[in-house]
């Protein structure tokens, strides 16, 4: 490797942000966060399904989730542990992949803030630590699938 393209490989993003308006109220979105039939609905990214959502919610309470490849079927386990929970303005959490054998991958860090705009929420979602520039940008690809599908959910569950 070059000293110019190893310059380059380390200038790679190791972490990002993405930032959406819910037509919904803070309380509302941030609910969607943390209450599991909810997330039911949103939280894997599209091609994917939840088959299971464990919380401990709580700063210091762990959290594990199950999602399935609709087209593979290939179930993946994700966990974590919550850092910061401040209704309905922050979420922050640990975020793991479980290896097969029950060990965890490098953790990486989320923080979901959530804003009112005039009854509506702003969501920035901000994902950091990645041991890769390419671990980075799938996550940042689910993540913004799985934003999306919540923006869905929340349009067709308007009354709750």
């Amino acid at each position: 490797m070059t000293g110019r393209e190893s310059n380059a490989a380390r200038r790679e993003p190791r972490d990002f942000t993405l930032t959406r308006i819910v037509n919904a109220p803070c309380e509302r979105v941030f609910r969607a966060f943390i209450e599991p039939a909810r997330m039911q609905q949103w939280w894997a990214p599209r091609g994917y399904r939840m088959l299971s959502c464990a919380l401990d919610l709580h700063e210091g309470g762990t959290w594990r989730m199950r999602i399935q490849s609709e087209e593979t079927g290939e179930i993946l386990s994700e966990a974590g542990v919550y850092r910061t929970i401040r209704a309905p303005e922050c979420l922050s959490f640990t975020h793991s992949w479980v290896r097969l054998n029950g060990t965890l991958t490098h953790p990486t860090l989320v923080t979901v803030d959530f804003a009112d705009r005039r009854g509506k929420t702003e969501i920035s979602f901000r994902q950091i630590d990645f041991p890769s520039a390419a671990a980075c940008r799938s996550h940042e690809e689910g993540w913004g699938s799985s934003l999306e599908l919540l923006g869905q959910y929340i349009e067709r569950s308007k009354a709750t």
